[in-house]
């Protein structure tokens, strides 16, 4: 781990979010995939195989190649302990945005545990940002 760090686009914050947006759009695009090729009476349906047949799902998997790629980036610059715990607002951001886009239901239990995660996140947030600043 370097203080060399890049700026501007290539800094590895910037590409954190990137990677995070990424989560998002690709877990949406394949959602709309797979409920737009869904067809109970193909025998390999159960497997969810025919979801291939989507373009949605094939801009997906477009979408999670360059994901991992932006990944495979930040862990050069910021340490998988603090990454990976602050990559889980995934896990809040997925759920908002099938309740916004997609007019999915979010029962009230899954909104608490949405809450917990959220403090969870910002217990995480603090020490990262101070070993952040030392690194």
């Amino acid at each position: 781990m370097t203080n060399d760090r890049p700026s501007g686009f290539a800094n590895p914050w910037f590409q954190f979010v990137l990677n995070i947006i990424g989560v998002v759009v690709y877990e949406l695009l394949l959602k709309a995939g797979a409920a737009a090729s869904a067809d109970p009476s193909k025998n390999w349906s159960w497997i969810g195989v025919n979801a291939l047949a989507s373009p949605l799902t094939w801009l997906a998997i477009a979408v999670i190649v360059v994901d991992l790629v932006i990944w495979l980036y930040i862990l050069k610059y910021i340490p998988l302990s603090i990454a990976f715990p602050l990559s889980r607002t995934v896990d809040v951001l997925v759920p908002i945005s099938c309740w916004l886009v997609l007019r999915e239901i979010i029962s009230p239990l899954r909104w608490c545990g949405i809450a917990l995660v959220i403090v969870g996140l910002v217990i995480v947030a603090k020490p990262a940002a101070e070993l952040e600043e030392r690194l």
